[in-house]
């Protein structure tokens, strides 16, 4: 399943010119007299509006950019137009969609195309991350700045992925891995790591374990850790008890105390009432009060002096009880003040007794708190143990898994080598310039002018490969720009150039930008050649700008 481009169109909107380019379904060589006339522009842009990221000149980055790119699939005419990081598709001229960033262009890409890639990104999580538009191209785009270089950077923006995934993705293209891969190895390095972080996690409890019994055992072999327990128990019931006593002692002589303070006080009142009601001798006249029930007659001072006897009497009788209770209540207070004092001695013998036993019983506090943590470690041990044997019997069947994969790739990577080994023979490349370990997506190891007839011969040998290992996914374009890089001589630049345009190992369109390989070109016959003469860095024209203004506005409006 090929994808056909038809046609490219650049419109640079703030100027209001444009340059459009037709192609072959075939074999297309973009030429000009000179160079900076635009074929490298021309070539970026076929994959920058497939969604792509490319390395624009800078006039080119500046200016207002809409491309659109016209191409054929499954007997489908679609068109892409891109604008900035915006996309809108139509299909068999009928609008379908409108897309605001990349990644959501490139769920619909995925759908249309058939073809999703994942790949482990390079951070510490190792997060699965669907990949870019680019890595559908990567295996059929030579940029001219950078493509060449050993290590494939011919997109920008790829460095979420090191080297080893993005050579993955090229056995996505060839039928052999798929997401289930990507799933299944991830999982492969997290159980791996996990078992490496249990295993010294372990280590690392052992080792606490061994000094932690070292010291409890010279501990537990001082003391009767169980008759230690007791005797300690047994002293803090009795010392709960004691102070238990001491607290109703302590409550009762309170209480006593205050009773004999308020009595003291009443007895002092009483003292100084009495020395006030004292008899005196009254020497105002007196004068005779009639008793009203038997008539006898009485002096008025002889009845207050008695009353005054009366009351004095009464008041004796008082301070001599008082007296009597406080006598009784001193008495209670030295008792219980020698009963506070005899349990407030009994603490204290406790207390001494308890601080001599004090490193005694810290070292059986410790030893409790020891053991509890032993027994913590060792569980722990335990677990991760048996978590480690589950990731290891997990990652046997990934490896049972893998295998597989490992065995088809085997099988396809021996066809592809067969592949190079051929083309590396038409092309001139001495055979140990094929790396050890070579294999699709393998880093350049070619030396000098050798290098870009490597890339070249790794290209066509990897599609090759593809027509063959997974001929019903889909495929692209073959775009080449400027394979004379590094001063190829004439003769091998033509071997190249003629090399691409006559490969017939598939049907993929090619699209070669080159100053060179006119000539042969047309002394091949049946290509479309594309001679540009603009001036130079003026690849646009407002001529052709024109010509296609309502397409342009239509587009534009979409957007």
């Amino acid at each position: 399943m090929n994808l056909i481009v038809s046609a490219i169109t650049m419109v640079d909107l703030t100027n209001k010119e444009a340059k459009r380019v037709n192609f072959s379904p075939s074999k297309n060589l973009i030429t000009s007299e000179h160079n900076h006339l635009g074929k490298s522009v021309i070539m970026k842009s076929i994959y920058y509006t497939l969604g792509a990221e490319v390395y624009y000149p800078h006039p080119i980055k500046k200016l207002n950019l809409l491309t659109y790119i016209d191409f054929l699939l499954n007997s489908h005419q679609y068109r892409v137009a891109r604008l900035n990081n915006t996309f809108v598709l139509y299909c068999d001229g009928s609008f379908c969609g409108y897309f605001p960033s990349v990644s959501e262009f490139d769920d619909e890409l995925s759908r249309l195309f058939g073809l999703e890639i994942n790949l482990v990104a390079k951070d510490q999580e190792g997060t699965i991350v669907k990949c870019t538009p680019a890595y559908c191209y990567m295996p059929y785009y030579v940029d001219q700045e950078n493509g060449w270089a050993a290590n494939s950077f011919s997109f920008d923006r790829m460095t979420q992925f090191d080297m080893p995934q993005r050579k993955s993705s090229y056995f996505f293209h060839l039928g052999v891995l798929d997401n289930g891969y990507v799933e299944i190895s991830k999982r492969q390095k997290t159980n791996g790591r996990q078992i490496g972080t249990l295993t010294k996690e372990n280590e690392k409890y052992h080792t606490v374990i061994e000094t932690l019994q070292a010291g409890l055992d010279a501990v537990q072999m001082s003391f009767d850790t169980v008759s230690l327990e007791r005797a300690i128990e047994q002293r803090q019931q009795e010392i709960k008890k004691l102070l238990d006593e001491l607290s109703k002692v302590r409550f009762d002589l309170l209480e006593a105390e205050d009773q004999l303070v308020q009595l003291t006080h009443e007895k002092e009142l009483l003292s100084k009432y009495i020395k006030k009601k004292v008899p005196q001798t009254d020497s105002s006249v007196s004068e005779s009060i009639e008793c009203p029930r038997c008539g006898m007659v009485f002096e008025q001072a002889l009845i207050q002096k008695l009353e005054k006897v009366y009351l004095l009497e009464s008041l004796h009788d008082d301070y001599t009880t008082i007296s009597e209770k406080q006598v009784r209540l001193e008495k209670r207070i030295a008792k219980l003040r020698r009963k506070f004092s005899d349990k407030q001695q009994t603490l204290n013998d406790f207390e001494r007794s308890l601080a001599s036993d004090r490193e005694s019983y810290n070292a059986y506090v410790k030893s409790k708190a020891t053991n509890q943590l032993l027994k913590e470690y060792w569980e722990q041990i335990g677990y991760n143990t048996s978590e480690i044997e589950r990731l290891r019997k997990d990652n046997s069947e990934i490896n049972k898994q893998l295998a597989i994969y490992a065995q088809e790739k085997t099988q396809v990577n021996t066809a592809y080598l067969g592949n190079l080994g051929k083309l590396f023979v038409g092309l001139d490349i001495p055979a140990d310039q094929i790396g050890e370990n070579s294999e699709p997506g393998s880093a350049l190891v070619a030396s000098g002018a050798y290098g870009p007839r490597c890339k070249i011969a790794q290209m066509l040998a990897f599609i090759e490969t593809q027509h063959t290992a997974a001929p019903d996914l889909i495929t692209f374009p073959i775009v080449i720009d400027s394979p004379n890089v590094l001063e190829q001589d004439d003769d091998h630049l033509d071997t190249v150039i003629r090399t691409l345009l006559t490969w017939n190992k598939t049907d993929n369109q090619i699209i070669v930008a080159s100053i060179q390989g006119k000539d042969t070109a047309t002394e091949i016959g049946g290509v479309n050649i594309i001679t540009l003469s603009n001036p130079k860095n003026h690849l646009f024209s407002s001529e052709e700008y024109a010509a296609y203004e309502s397409e342009i506005a239509e587009i534009f409006t979409q957007f």
